[in-house]
């Protein structure tokens, strides 16, 4: 009996480990859904929508291929749209159904988009709209997880078709929760099987009872027979060890080669998985598969998801987004400084910023004394305050620090890109001032609005700042907007104020004059609305100095920067020269007690000249 329920035992152990083996195996289901299309509509562009991308859940795995060059980058689906209008791209879409297929549709070019289009450059590579970009040779392969709103475009170069053979693969749960618990119970009735046939044979064993003894040979020759009989009691004894090591043996290595065989960390739980794993084997960008021990680029860490339309307009740019454009713009700058190459600067800086910063080019090249305007630091920001915008232009105003050297002032920047194709631009760029509090700031996920110069939410309005202050460089305290003004810390007031040009005018010699007066600055203000309802503002205003001989015969000499700029060692007519000032305030919100305060400035001499 025993026998027979070591048999069936055998045999449900074998069913078990079979159906466990089978779904690791020939019953396994797919890792991951795949897509694939080959586009031949020419295109020099590609775009995945977020709708595409999210067809199925779980990590979006991409390949491109059949272009030279393949440059992918990803973005707001907002954004990517408005970088490609104006040309013609492939739209990529997958198909509903049991069935889903990659289609290629030709979008074609939106008249709209042509002032978009000349703005920038035909090549996506290194647009500030990316957040994450990438770029190889003849193939790509990358793994991203991408959340709702957000798109890839693709590429060569722009102007080349983009890649044709485009592949989107998704990861599909091919876990096999009942395969261990088959494998272990097959164990388990094989332990027993084996049990019971050890059980049996020592049955048997015992069944046969005490043998019958030998008849008794015939007398004869005696022999010693103790080496004979202990090499029969040897025998005999190696052959009951040989039977019982064999039925344990065998049954013993079928359990391990099937349990093993069928068993890996993929399919056990985590109470019984290994910590260990082995080393996987990664694609690269290359389309080479390589045993290197690192898994394929994954881009784990996700873009903040896009705000919903209830939410309102997203902000313009993330805070490391924003780190990457400082550090563009830190590299162009300072490699323009250092060559005095007011074109090259051009691609980094506009309005006031590019000014100032050209015309100090011209003064040092005569004049190696006058002050460089501050390097722009290669971040990261201490303070990012985009705005939340779907629009253009677009303006982000943020704070770098220089960390090689904590005795330079932090500098604001106030930045504007004007088209989805155009880079962002240094408008501002402002020191702050050494006892500068800045007023508490929306976070960057967040953002900001940008107020009008007219707004009533604040105490001044914008213009009426900009307008104030000026006046109060003139004339000081008989500016009926001098007490609107906190004069704690302003050291602007004391280097060019009302009193210092009243100090000037009277240690001037009999022989000439000068006058100062408020002269037209084209630089746009920009309000950027902070917490508590107040605002930041940066503005442009500009003086001119005009000094003249009033003695006939007498002459008037330049020194230092205006004679410089001017290019005048002496004349009898006289020299203008017009000053800059780029000014950074902080306006308390309507109704409050609080006053306007200076925050910051930056100032230089723009230009100087002889008079006619």
């Amino acid at each position: 009996m025993r026998f027979i329920l070591a048999i069936i035992a055998f045999v449900i152990a074998l069913a078990f480990i079979g159906i466990g083996i089978a779904q690791r195996t020939v019953f396994l289901p797919p890792s991951s859904v795949s897509v694939q299309t080959t586009q031949d509509s020419g295109s020099p562009y590609l775009f995945i929508s977020s709708d595409t991308l999210l067809a199925e859940s779980g990590d979006q795995t991409v390949t491109f291929s059949g272009s030279p060059k393949v440059f992918a980058a990803y973005g707001r689906t907002d954004d990517v749209k408005a970088w490609l209008s104006g040309s013609s791209y492939a739209d990529l879409t997958v198909t509903p159904g049991d069935k889903p297929a990659l289609v290629s549709t030709t979008v074609a070019a939106d008249p709209d988009g042509a002032a978009n289009v000349a703005s920038g450059s035909a090549d996506p590579a290194g647009s500030d709209l990316w957040l994450e970009q990438y770029t190889t040779d003849t193939s790509m392969m990358r793994t991203f997880n991408l959340p709702a709103g957000y798109s890839l475009i693709v590429a060569d170069d722009g102007t080349a078709p983009a890649p044709t053979t485009v592949s989107i693969s998704w990861p599909l749960d091919d876990s096999t929760p009942l395969a261990v618990p088959f494998l272990l119970t097959g164990a388990i009735f094989l332990v027993a099987g084996l049990i019971l046939l050890l059980l049996g044979l020592r049955h048997m064993k015992k069944s046969q009872g005490p043998r019958r003894k030998q008849p008794a040979l015939p007398k004869g020759k005696r022999f010693s027979s103790s080496r004979t009989n202990g090499v029969e009691s040897g025998v005999r004894r190696g052959r009951r060890s040989i039977t019982k090591s064999v039925a344990v043996l065998v049954p013993a290595s079928i359990l391990s080669a099937l349990v093993l065989s069928g068993c890996s960390t993929q399919t056990l739980p985590a109470a019984f998985a290994d910590t260990a794993t082995p080393a996987p084997v990664s694609t690269s960008d290359t389309g080479t598969t390589t045993d290197t021990g690192t898994p394929t680029p994954v881009d784990t860490d996700s873009p903040t998801p896009v705000p919903t339309p209830d939410q309102g307009p997203a902000p313009v740019v993330s805070e490391a987004q924003l780190n990457t454009i400082l550090g563009k713009v830190s590299e162009v700058t300072t490699a323009a400084d250092a060559a005095s190459d007011a074109t090259a600067l051009a691609a980094r800086m506009t309005g006031p910023a590019l000014d100032l910063r050209t015309e100090t080019y011209t003064i040092r090249a005569a004049d190696a004394d006058y002050p460089a305007q501050p390097a722009i630091p290669t971040g990261p920001a201490s303070v990012v305050l985009p705005q939340a915008s779907d629009t253009w232009p677009r303006t982000v105003f943020a704070i770098a620090e220089n960390p090689a050297d904590p005795t330079v002032a932090p500098l604001s920047l106030m930045m504007t890109q004007d088209t989805p194709r155009s880079q962002y631009k240094v408008y501002y760029a402002i020191p702050l001032e050494p006892s500068t509090t800045l007023p508490p700031v929306a976070p960057a996920t967040v953002g900001t609005s940008r107020l009008d110069n007219d707004t009533k939410l604040l105490s001044m309005t914008p213009d009426d700042v900009v307008a104030g202050y000026a006046d109060i460089l003139a004339i000081g305290d008989q500016s009926p907007s001098f007490n609107s003004f906190d004069a704690t810390g302003d050291t602007l007031r004391t280097s060019v104020g009302a009193d210092y040009k009243a100090t000037t005018k009277a240690n001037l010699p009999n022989t000439a004059s000068i006058d100062f007066a408020k002269v037209a600055a084209p630089g746009q203000t920009v309000a950027l609305a902070t917490n508590q309802s107040g605002a930041i503002v940066a503005a442009n205003i500009r003086e001119s100095v005009t000094v003249k001989p009033v003695e006939a015969g007498a002459t008037v000499s330049p020194t230092g920067a205006v004679k410089a700029a001017s290019g005048v060692t002496e004349t009898s007519k006289g020299t203008e020269a017009i000053y800059d000032y780029q000014l950074l305030f902080y306006v308390p919100a309507s109704g409050s007690t609080s006053k306007v305060q200076l925050l910051g400035f930056a100032q230089g001499l723009l230009s100087a000249k002889e008079l006619p």
